[in-house]
């Protein structure tokens, strides 16, 4: 097998290949994570941008901003999570040595993944606003949001194909491109917005979300040229696609249950804020959404610790290395507690110029409006209080989560985030506003985030414990049974 994939291969991808299933994991790891990290950074980076630019609108609607990049979140987990579990199933493939199977795979997953995307922004832009509209919820963030909206869900179906291109390169080990790529995508997001804003000034929500639309778009026409390049190991053939019911059946198995995870905790942070401001106001909401971009970027960083570990545990189940691809998630809760306690301690020193930088200055010496911009200030620092060790937690249940699909269990994923949500945090939410009425809003809200994500850390990371002993005690056996197809047998 080993001389089969030798001739398949070129220099570069034969050596990453070979480096994730044989060298130190710890380097491995870090060498793979390092470029995920600064691409989720760029991505918070956008969200700081836009949302520090739009505060600067005369009508300053953070708040609409923060309400429907949820939902358009909550949308986006159909596309990305069924490209996330397609890359699983060609990671898999790659790592065992079936490189024409997992090259015909990737263009199953892409056609897929386009056709779920597409379909799924028509329904959104038809019933979205109108059931907001039905439920009541505040006039003002639907009528200033709305068109940002539907820019921002036609803007998903080309995240959708980047996500698969992305994902595919992560399969290979090949992260450095991706890196490069964004940060040339960063520049002309950044650009744009910048022209549009201060140069033409267009200072609208809409012009905000074209201009992602854009930069996203430049990103899609690249990812289209590299995966049908004659250079790529991945090259997509539309003569000669794979439509294997047994592996699309296995991709809709593995990718579903990641796809409603997400689904859930994004729906999840919709229903949160629906409450919060119904319960405490839009004030809290606002502060809230500071809160997300006040982390200084150490979340998303964190969270990239997910996204590197389950290609390289992908890759070692397919070259049957159960072993290492558990070995893989413990380096990775060690990578992650190290960057979410350094960033609790830099939250915790820069937390007042951190949350101010969100909050626009009153430009008279008015008093009342001085004590509205303190108040803000108070509230969101409160918040950030209980933010700051969330995003441990939070980053926890990422890792456990992702050595859990990385192994093919990503059933477990709405089950998790089902309780998350369900169990941990709206009852919380529920028994804190109406139990406890000496709680202010913003300690509400921000105790209702710390108890649900340290409650399903400690569920998800007692469960993956659980998973490596009980494997551990018959020899990692199932891991190395394969079917006719070169999938493992289920269990």
């Amino acid at each position: 097998m080993g001389n089969s994939v030798d001739v398949k291969l070129n220099k570069k991808d034969r050596e990453r290949r070979d480096s994730i299933l044989n060298k130190s994991l710890w380097k491995v790891l870090f060498a793979i994570l390092v470029p995920i990290a600064m691409y989720n950074f760029l991505t918070f980076l956008f969200g700081v941008f836009d949302l520090k630019i739009v505060s600067m609108f005369p009508n300053d609607p953070k708040d609409s901003v923060a309400f429907f990049d949820e939902i358009k979140n909550a949308i986006s987990a159909f596309g990305g999570g069924f490209a996330a579990g397609g890359a699983v199933i060609v990671a898999n493939l790659y790592g065992e040595g079936k490189i024409d199977e997992a090259r015909k795979n990737a263009g199953v997953v892409l056609i897929l993944t386009t056709i779920i995307s597409v379909g799924l922004i028509l329904l959104t832009v038809v019933g979205v606003i109108p059931l907001l509209k039905l439920i009541g919820f505040d006039a003002n963030i639907i009528n200033e949001g709305s068109g940002y909206f539907y820019i921002q869900v036609a803007t998903t179906a080309l995240t959708a194909i980047n996500v698969v291109f992305i994902g595919l390169e992560k399969s290979k080990g090949n992260t450095r491109s991706i890196f490069l790529l964004n940060i040339a995508v960063a520049v002309i997001k950044v650009g744009l917005t910048l022209f549009v804003v201060f140069v033409l000034k267009l200072q609208t929500l809409e012009w905000v979300a074209a201009t992602t639309l854009i930069a996203q778009l430049v990103l899609t026409i690249i990812a289209i040229f590299s995966m049908f390049s004659k250079k790529n190991i991945f090259r997509i053939n539309l003569k000669d696609l794979s439509f294997n019911k047994r592996y699309i059946k296995q991709m809709f198995i593995i990718s579903i249950p990641v796809i409603f995870g997400k689904f859930i905790m994004s729906f999840g942070k919709i229903i949160v804020n629906l409450f919060a401001t119904m319960f405490y106001g839009a004030e809290v909401l606002s502060a809230l959404t500071i809160t997300y971009k006040a982390n200084l970027g150490f979340g998303a960083l964190a969270n990239s610790v997910e996204e590197a570990e389950m290609s390289i545990i992908s890759q070692n189940v397919g070259n049957k290395s159960p072993k290492r691809g558990f070995k893989t998630v413990k380096i990775g809760v060690i990578y992650t507690l190290i960057i979410t306690i350094v960033g609790v301690i830099v939250i915790t020193l820069l937390a007042d110029p951190a949350v101010k930088f969100f909050i626009s200055k009153p430009t008279t010496s008015d008093p009342a409006l001085w004590d509205i911009y303190y108040q803000k200030v108070a509230m969101a620092k409160t918040i950030l209080s209980y933010e700051r060790f969330s995003m441990l937690t939070t980053a926890l249940i990422g890792t456990f989560l992702g050595g859990f699909y990385g192994f093919r269990m990503t059933k477990i994923s709405y089950g998790i985030n089902f309780v998350r949500l369900f169990i941990f945090r709206i009852p919380v939410l529920f028994i804190l506003y109406y139990g406890f009425s000496g709680i202010t809003g913003p300690n509400a809200i921000g105790l209702t985030m710390l108890i649900s994500n340290t409650a399903t850390a400690l569920l998800v990371g007692g469960l993956f414990i659980s998973y490596y002993f009980r494997h551990k005690n018959t020899q990692f056996q199932e891991f190395l049974t394969v079917d006719s197809n070169g999938l493992l047998i289920e269990e």
